[in-house]
C-alpha cells in the first residue's frame, strides 16, 4: 500500500512538469494585411458602404485574416480600417445596385508564445 502511493506520488510529480504551458501574457504579434469580405447583395451605394463599415462585419471578417496566417493566430487589434471599394452590380434588374467591400485591412495578430 505504501509503495503504490509512493509510486502514484512519483508519476503525478513527472508528468506535472508537462502539464504546465506557457504564460498568456507571453504573445508574438505579427502584422497583417488584407480584403474584406464584400457586402451581401445589392443595395444602394449608401447602404452597401454603411453594410461594410459596420463594427460587426469588421471584427468578424478582420479575424479571418489572421486566422489566414495559420494555427492558433488570433486578432489583437485593427490598426488600419482601410478603404471602402463598391462595384456595380451587373444585369438589367441591379441598374445603380452595388456590392461594396473593404481593402487592404492592417490587423495587428496575436498567438501564444509557443514553449518549444
Amino acid at each position: 500500500m505504501h509503495i503504490k502511493i509512493v509510486f502514484i506520488s512519483l508519476l503525478l510529480t513527472l508528468f506535472a512538469g508537462n502539464s504546465i504551458a506557457a504564460n498568456v501574457d507571453e504573445w508574438v504579434y505579427k502584422e497583417a494585411t488584407g480584403n474584406l469580405k464584400s457586402s451581401t447583395g445589392c443595395n444602394s451605394k449608401e447602404k452597401a458602404t454603411k453594410k461594410v463599415t459596420k463594427k460587426y462585419h469588421m471584427d468578424k471578417h478582420s479575424k479571418l485574416i489572421c486566422q489566414a496566417l495559420g494555427y492558433g493566430w488570433s486578432k489583437s487589434e485593427v490598426l488600419d480600417k482601410g478603404t471602402v471599394v463598391c462595384n456595380e452590380c451587373g444585369g438589367e434588374d441591379y441598374e445603380g445596385k452595388y456590392r461594396c467591400h473593404v481593402e487592404d485591412v492592417k490587423v495587428k495578430c496575436k498567438q501564444v508564445k509557443r514553449s518549444w
